[in-house]
């Protein structure tokens, strides 16, 4: 009797040891989690903030000056600059919808999972494609200088109507100040954003003649 009480003491003992571990283990490993957004997460804001207000700048001086350089002058590189650009911005988005997906993966298992990052970025997103589709356009320009189509002008101007509306939401690092808090509304306000644009443009994304292929002047 004795002897089964020891080892039932033993086995309550290891059960206790255990689920203390467990719970320290999921404790920590959210601890890891949210230090891992926020160090990332103050970057990434600043890089993408960057992109957009580059974007802008860059869209506006392509469009006065009916050409895109991309050689090392006063507005040298931008085709470059605009490819760099979009592919950040692109890899940014792509992390916090990966993260997102793993996130909701593990909460299958977990006994206290995470929370999402944000609840409103899935597959059907609209942004990460627009985004690849303006990079084509820019992709691989290696001559001095492209002339703009009235064609090209035309897409280009659309970019910068669309990338103006994201200025609007990230705003510029004078005007507006944003902190680690605010992104999770800022990536569903980019991509609601970029949705209405097309909405209101009446413009079917998927298939489209004007967006299903970006136009690249190396190929013209």
């Amino acid at each position: 009797m004795i002897l089964k009480k020891r080892f039932v003491m033993i086995g309550c003992c290891i059960g206790f040891v255990f689920l203390l571990v467990l719970t320290y283990s999921f404790y920590k490993e959210k601890r890891m989690y949210e230090q891992y957004l926020t160090m990332n997460v103050r970057q990434d804001l600043v890089d993408m903030k960057s992109a957009i207000i580059n974007n802008d700048i860059l869209f506006d001086r392509i469009l006065k000056n009916e050409k895109i350089t991309n050689e090392m002058v006063e507005d040298g590189e931008q085709a470059s600059q605009l490819y760099y650009n979009f592919t950040n911005m692109t890899q940014i988005i792509d992390k916090y919808n990966l993260m997102n997906l793993n996130f909701s993966e593990e909460a299958n298992w977990l006994v206290k999972p995470a929370s999402l990052f944000t609840n409103d970025l899935g597959q059907d997103d609209v942004m990460p494609p627009t985004l690849h589709r303006m990079r084509m356009t820019f992709e691989r320009l290696d001559i001095t200088s492209y002339p703009v189509t009235p064609e090209l002008k035309a897409r280009i101007e659309e970019y910068q109507q669309l990338n103006q509306r994201w200025l609007n939401i990230v705003g510029d690092f004078e005007s507006k100040e944003t902190n680690e808090k605010d992104w999770p509304q800022i990536l569903n306000d980019l991509e609601q954003g970029t949705q209405t644009y097309f909405s209101e443009k009446k413009v079917d994304f998927v298939d489209d003649d004007v967006w299903r292929d970006a136009l690249n002047p190396r190929y013209e």
